[in-house]
């Protein structure tokens, strides 16, 4: 995972890293007494195993989705949270191999939000990332208000609104035209993913746990512990095509549990997600914001969530 490749290698240094670091690491130790505050500063893992961007310009080309439909509707899953994907998009006949995109995406106070991107690089002939030293921070923006989408002053048109606090290329930025367009893109694609995930059809689940043999073994050669975790595989419908360049209805399964099964679980966070009612009279669509649930006295589980077409 880019999340794992930026916080166990080598990168770029920036003054957001331990920020970043406090909120990616995942404790050795679970601690019952925890604060839900503690535990809100642990970011949620959402992981994009297929072409993001190509499945949204897809979708977009198809009708499924307008650009202004998605970002005027896009809602937080969590409060604090990592989205990352790979895209082969522009790579056609570049050395690179495919790009990961990752962002921590946190609620600043007010309607702000702040997002922290991540970048990293695949070459063709190795499957090591550019330099070998690993994904870097490349980008850190703000957004004044979420969902992110404003009229631009001048034409009225629907827009992303955001402001760039760091940036690797800002010289560039500065100068407009092709990298701030790419940086447009990056985000909007990023909150694609967002929008998109609180839509899921969960068709898989799986915890993901390592043999005590295996663990102690690590600790013996200094090497980081393993991360135990669950997993849940997400549908989210087939993409048409991948795309070279930049250039719909979906249901939402039904998390119902009685609450003696809520109970002798462990406590974990329930992603915000949408809810289709479509058997009630007039049939509606409601939002269930992000909370707690389980029993914090046996346990915390931390949930990676792969996303595949």
């Amino acid at each position: 995972m880019l999340a794992q490749d930026w916080l166990h290698s080598q990168h770029v240094k920036t003054k957001y890293d331990k920020y970043l670091a406090r909120h990616l690491a995942i404790p050795t130790s679970f601690n019952k007494h925890s604060s839900v505050a503690v535990l809100n500063n642990i970011a949620e893992r959402i992981v994009f195993t297929d072409d993001v961007p190509s499945l949204l310009y897809s979708m977009y080309e198809n009708k499924q989705i307008t650009y202004s439909g998605m970002l005027s509707t896009a809602r937080l899953p969590f409060d604090c949270f990592w989205l990352e994907y790979k895209s082969r998009v522009g790579m056609n006949d570049s050395e690179f191999k495919s790009a990961s995109y990752g962002a921590l995406v946190q609620r600043a106070g007010g309607d702000r939000v702040g997002m922290i991107i991540v970048t990293g690089v695949e070459m063709r002939d190795t499957a090591e990332l550019v330099g070998g030293k690993g994904a870097s921070i490349t980008h850190v923006i703000e957004f004044s208000q979420w969902p992110p989408v404003m009229r631009t002053e001048d034409t009225g048109q629907l827009a992303i609104g955001f402001e760039v606090l760091h940036a690797y290329n800002a010289v560039d930025l500065k100068k407009g035209s092709v990298a701030v367009t790419e940086l447009g893109s990056i985000v909007c694609e990023l909150i694609f993913g967002i929008f998109l995930v609180t839509h899921p059809k969960v068709y898989e689940a799986e915890d993901v746990r390592y043999k005590p043999s295996h663990k102690r073994a690590r600790i013996l050669k200094g090497k980081p512990p393993l991360l135990e975790y669950r997993r849940l595989r997400i549908h989210i419908g087939k993409g048409r095509k991948q795309y070279a360049q930049r250039p719909a209805i979906v249901t939402a399964a039904s998390d119902i549990e009685d609450a003696a099964s809520i109970q002798h679980r462990r406590y974990h966070k329930v992603m915000g997600h949408f809810r289709h009612y479509l058997k009630h009279d007039p049939p509606h669509t409601t939002w269930i914001e992000p909370h707690y649930r389980g029993d914090p006295t046996i346990g915390v589980t931390f949930t990676e969530r792969e996303v595949l077409k």
